[in-house]
């Protein structure tokens, strides 16, 4: 690389100085003549420009002045526009902030209600347990019960076939030593020997010939006889209900309300009742276990007191002699106490103190007469019967108390046989007072005296007791009076004392209780006879009310008809209730000596 010396750089530096400097001082005309036209041109060059962009700005500003105008025109009212909105929506939300305010107290409410609703349901599922706890105890000891009495049974008869086994061992001992020695005599004895002992001889004979080979045993049969499962299932299924408040529409306004008045709003649900006949889980075995108390009556809130529309048609007529009076012609009675019907609506009433029954036609009118129609115990009469009931082959049966039998005769009068007799024996009678038949024709018959029920085939032999010393107490009977059974086989038995409703299995098997002693609403005072309606609804006359009771198939109270009096539709000791085909009650007006078709 070539590096020049100082000396030789600014050597060229000066020539270049010198060269400018020359030219400077001697122009070219031409040159400055070129010069100056170019300068002029790009002086008219920079005009144009400058006009160019003052047109520009010009143009700029008008387009600025257009933007500033469509800003005054439309920005401007927008945003007007927009605050007035946002004062709306400002005034919405505080609006809304007032209509928040009052929840803050109903919000405390649901939340109160909340930890209610938690208490109530750990109570529930507590009362559950409890219940439960309750009825199996008493299935356990229900279970030992039944276990202990069958190990009496079989030790008192095992005790009695072991004494008689002893007994006969003996007595097979002894004959078997009479009958070696005298055949030992007989065949090793000398002459002189046996006729020594010639007395002796025939006194052995004599006592083999007088042993008692007679076991006199006779097996007693051990069977127990099951409740229907279909019951127990039924009682299981029935084990308690839930009844669960709902509120309406508006929650919290009905909560503000409650708040503010202090008062517990009304359930928007009622019970109802969908007619079924009342069964061992609707109510309960053993129900003071259940229940955990000893008061058995469960009085619901059901219909008003009066119920003359569930049962009773438009008129009332009564069938009897005028003004209430006794008679003994056609179609007047003396004191009656029991009524029936056959298929085709025919009534059998038990005209007691007249003893006879009259039949009557479905319109009423008197048809014939069922009875020597005299008092008396032979063949054919009747001494003060207290009701009837007709079975599906056309028999019907008398309750001929007096006599203290069951007398059967056919529908139009002939008679037929008798059932029963005085004493406390199975198949005997201390004063019967009713009988029902089911649909197979079994016959069960208050034995009121003897404190019991008893239960029939359709040949009349005898089944069973119900009601009787070998229950527990509370399923022990008192001077039961009414009875009935209905489609699944429940026994109802209406007692005297103390009054109650008490209810069986066809087994014999108590399940439970209804009612109390008394004069109020769903109290008993002389029930004397019960029957069932389709729907599961119980019907109860009182003899000592006088009147109607009505309750559901759980046996919670419902209502009342009728009171004391001569009046249609009033009673005077009604001893019998029945339901025509009609589905209208026909009660038995004893003291008022008539039939009242309600």
């Amino acid at each position: 690389m070539e590096v020049k010396t100082m000396s030789e750089s600014n050597t060229s530096h000066g020539d270049k100085t010198k060269e400018v400097i020359e030219d400077i001082l001697n122009p070219d005309t031409a040159t400055l003549q070129e010069e100056d036209q170019k300068m002029k041109e790009q002086a008219r060059k920079a005009q144009n420009d400058i006009k160019t962009m003052m047109d520009a700005i010009k143009s700029r500003e008008e387009h600025l002045k257009k933007i500033e105008q469509v800003k005054k025109n439309l920005v401007e009212p927008m945003g007007e526009s927009i605050g007035s909105h946002r004062e709306t929506v400002r005034l919405a939300l505080e609006a809304v902030k007032c209509k928040l305010r009052p929840l803050n107290p109903g919000l405390q409410i649901i939340m109160d209600e909340e930890k209610i609703m938690m208490e109530q349901a750990k109570k529930a599922q507590d009362d559950i347990k409890a219940m439960i706890e309750r009825v199996m105890k008493s299935i356990k000891a229900r279970e030992e019960h039944l276990l202990r009495t069958v190990e009496e049974m079989k030790t008192a008869s095992v005790s009695q076939l072991e004494a008689k086994r002893e007994e006969l061992s003996t007595v097979m001992q002894s004959t078997q030593a009479g009958y070696d020695f005298v055949n030992n005599l007989l065949t090793n004895g000398t002459d002189v020997e046996i006729l020594q002992m010639e007395n002796q001889i025939y006194e052995r004979v004599e006592e083999l010939k007088n042993v008692d080979l007679d076991i006199g045993v006779k097996r007693k049969n051990i069977e127990f006889q099951k409740v229907n499962e279909t019951i127990i299932t039924t009682f299981i299924d029935g084990l308690g209900k839930f009844v669960v408040e709902t509120y309406n529409a508006q929650p919290i306004k009905e909560m503000r309300e409650r708040a503010s008045t202090g008062q517990q709003g009304a359930s928007s649900k009622a019970p109802t009742s969908h007619g079924r006949p009342i069964s061992p889980g609707e109510f309960s075995t053993l129900r003071s276990a259940v229940d955990g108390d000893e008061d058995h009556t469960r009085i619901g809130q059901g219909m008003s007191d009066n119920v003359t529309d569930l049962y009773v048609g438009k008129g009332v007529r009564a069938i009897g002699a005028p003004n209430c009076k006794p008679g003994t012609g056609v179609a007047e009675f003396k004191k009656p106490m029991g009524i029936s019907f056959d298929k085709s609506g025919n009534m059998f009433v038990a005209d007691t103190e007249n003893n006879r029954i009259q039949c009557l036609k479905k319109s009423g009118q008197f048809s014939h007469i069922i009875g020597a129609g005299k008092q008396g115990s032979g063949k054919g009469e009747l001494n003060n019967p207290t009701d009837t009931a007709v079975d599906s082959q056309g028999f019907l049966y008398v309750v001929d108390s007096g006599n203290s039998r069951i007398s059967v005769f056919t529908t139009q009068g002939k008679f037929v046989r008798t059932m029963g007799r005085e004493g406390k024996g199975e198949g005997e009678f201390m004063n019967p007072r009713k009988v029902c038949i089911t649909k197979d024709n079994y016959l069960i018959i208050t034995d009121s005296d003897n404190n019991r029920v008893q239960i029939f085939d359709s040949r009349g032999n005898f089944l069973r007791v119900v009601g009787g010393t070998d229950n527990a107490p509370e399923g022990q009977l008192k001077q039961p009076v009414g009875v009935t059974c209905d489609s699944h086989g429940l026994i109802y038995v209406s007692q005297m004392k103390p009054a109650a409703i008490k209810v069986y299995a066809f087994d014999g098997g108590y399940i439970g209780k209804f009612g109390n002693e008394g004069k109020g609403k769903g109290e008993l005072l002389g029930p004397s006879d019960i029957t069932v309606d389709a729907n599961g609804g119980i019907i109860v006359s009182e003899w000592g009310n006088c009147r109607i009771s009505i309750y559901d198939e759980r046996g919670n109270y419902h209502g009342k008809y009728g009171k004391r009096g001569k009046k249609y539709g009033e009673f005077d000791g009604p001893c019998c209730v029945e339901l025509n085909q009609e589905g209208r009650l026909v009660v038995v007006d004893t003291w008022n000596h008539r039939i009242q078709i309600l």
